[in-house]
C-alpha cells in the first residue's frame, strides 16, 4: 500500500486532528505531479507530520483531484491545486 507523506504547519495539522479540516492542498507543479498525480491510483493513505516532529497521523485517501481550495483551510479557490480528500 502506497502512502503519501506530507509535512504540515501545526495549525493545519491540528485542524485535521480535530476533524475540522477534510482536505489538504498542494500546488500544481512538476514536483507534486510526480509525487501525487502519477501515483493517484496507488496512494491509499496519507501520513501527516506535525511540522518536522515525530508526531504523525494517518488518514485514508478518498480522492485526489485538481481544483480550487477553501481559504479557511489554506487553499485558494482561484488557483488549480491538488486537492487530497481524506476520511
Amino acid at each position: 500500500m502506497k502512502k503519501l507523506h506530507l509535512v504540515l504547519k501545526h495549525k493545519w495539522y491540528d485542524m485535521i486532528a480535530t476533524g475540522e479540516k477534510k482536505e489538504e492542498y498542494r500546488d500544481n507543479t512538476d514536483y507534486w505531479e510526480c509525487r501525487i498525480w502519477r501515483n493517484r491510483f496507488d496512494i491509499q493513505e496519507v501520513v501527516f507530520h506535525r511540522g518536522y516532529t515525530n508526531v504523525t497521523m494517518t488518514k485514508k485517501v478518498k480522492s485526489i483531484e485538481i481544483g480550487g481550495g477553501k481559504r479557511e483551510w489554506g487553499g485558494d479557490p482561484n488557483k488549480e491545486l491538488y486537492v487530497i480528500k481524506f476520511d
